[in-house]
């Protein structure tokens, strides 16, 4: 078997196997999970307005006001420093057909505006930036889908524009910690001009996308297409409930990504697999995952990179606990900068890796619910350890940092109107907008199944 599907094989097998022991425990018991009811925080308090001829908008805005500081016995200068930022800062809204037949999904984002210069972040890599993550473009989102019920005994929807294409695990915006993993640029391709279909049926579903491989090269990057030169797949299975809202999801994804740099195309393969986990029980609401990812560029001499991840958080009245541990490789370039920028923290985009680091970072939060939607403010403070190591190639982690064990720290302001954290990266059935926002109206079941589409989940 060639080596790198023996590494898919393992990827996909890890969360597997979790997911299996957690199914036969429930088996052997006879408590299975029940459905997470804990939605109607977020959809009582969603923006709502009716446009006339059953035709509706919906949707949430946030931003998140931090600081973050970086210290360690050792550390360079380029570790301890201490920045603000209001990050993340995002406009979210659907305008909807009667029933939902029709949906336009659109995200904006102005990170462009709020934090142009990248938000520092220790591992994390992309699009030029290194150690901080970039911005990213303004038009974030913008998919229109039309949804078919009773296709095939189950659901089916067809969109297109520029967003996500079917594959790996949510955007991180909508997860617990605050800080992007390391993985972003190997468990999410965003920002896409796409064209992505989805069947929906029995509690599995099954996404396929063609797309342009092509990354932005700023906030304000919307040209970035040269044709469908990619494609991308996933596979979910939704189990211990009914519908898109059952408590448990196990999925594997594979993509094949073609990109053009310096005039040159060069091709790398994903794969990334994943177990989700979200359900509210007597001691509160718990959520956790645990993904796999992996990339193998077609290039000569690239070896490619991995990460495994596991996050989880519980929700207990308004007290938010959360915990995050990833262990990964990440390119390294050399950094010439861009003009006017910090070389230390940038890259040219078009360059190639010259070498690889290794790292294991453990994130731990806190975050308060002090008021409720629709206008809910959420203080929370993380802290993070950074250990990087030389993974291959002519660099030391030492001469970059200046230690290979270092901290930060973030703390601030989530701030969120008209609904809390919501998923990201799937559309038509299974864009949670819409499934949440149909709660509000005819035609959901309490199961958070749209009437027609869904309603053959039942375990």
């Amino acid at each position: 078997m060639h080596a790198f599907m023996k590494r898919v094989a393992i990827a996909a097998a890890l969360p597997v196997i979790v997911a299996t022991a957690r199914a036969d425990a429930q088996e052997h018991t006879g408590h299975a999970a029940r459905p997470d009811t804990s939605h109607s925080s977020v959809t009582d308090h969603m923006f709502t307005r009716d446009l006339g001829a059953g035709w509706r908008i919906l949707g949430m805005a946030q931003v998140f006001p931090a600081v973050s500081s970086g210290f360690g016995s050792g550390a360079s200068d380029d570790v301890t420093q201490t920045e603000a930022y209001a990050t993340q800062p995002a406009a979210m809204f659907n305008i909807e057909s009667p029933g939902s037949r029709v949906v336009l999904r659109t995200t904006l984002n102005f990170e462009g505006v709020t934090q142009p210069d990248g938000e520092l972040t220790f591992g994390g890599w992309g699009e030029g930036f290194i150690d901080r993550r970039h911005p990213h473009t303004l038009l974030h989102e913008a998919m229109l889908s039309v949804n078919l019920p009773d296709v095939a005994g189950g659901s089916m929807s067809v969109s297109a524009g520029r967003g996500f294409a079917p594959y790996g695990t949510d955007d991180p915006m909508s997860r617990p910690v605050v800080k992007y993993p390391t993985n972003h640029h190997l468990s999410q391709i965003l920002e896409r001009y796409t064209v992505n279909a989805v069947y929906l049926n029995r509690g599995w579903s099954v996404e396929a996308g063609a797309f342009d491989g092509a990354e932005p090269e700023g906030p304000y990057d919307f040209g970035n297409f040269s044709g469908f030169n990619s494609w991308s797949g996933r596979v979910t299975h939704r189990f211990g409930g009914t519908g898109v809202a059952a408590p448990w999801e196990v999925s594997a994804s594979f993509a094949h990504v073609v990109e053009t740099h310096d005039g040159e195309e060069s091709a790398s393969r994903l794969a990334n697999a994943f177990v989700r986990h979200e359900r509210s029980y007597s001691f509160g609401k718990l959520y956790s995952l645990i993904e796999a990812s992996l990339s193998d560029p077609r290039e000569a001499g690239d070896e490619g990179y991995f990460s495994v991840l596991g996050e989880v958080q519980l929700t207990r009245g308004r007290h938010q606990p959360y915990a995050r541990v990833e262990v990964a490789t990440r390119p390294e370039y050399e950094r010439d900068g861009a003009p006017g920028t910090d070389g230390f923290f940038r890259y040219d985009h078009d360059a190639h890796a010259h070498a690889a680091t290794r790292w294991v970072i453990t994130s731990a939060g806190y975050g308060y619910e002090a008021t409720r939607l629709p206008y809910s403010a959420r203080p929370f403070i993380e802290l993070q350890h950074n250990n990087a190591a030389n993974a291959r190639g002519d660099v030391s982690a030492t001469e970059l940092f200046g230690t290979t064990s270092f901290f930060s720290v973030t703390a601030g302001l989530r701030l969120f109107i008209g609904g809390g954290p919501m998923r990201m990266g799937s559309y038509g059935v299974l864009d949670a907008m819409t499934t949440h926002g149909a709660m509000m109206h005819d035609g959901m079941s309490h199961d958070g199944t749209m009437d027609g589409m869904d309603h053959t989940n039942h375990h």
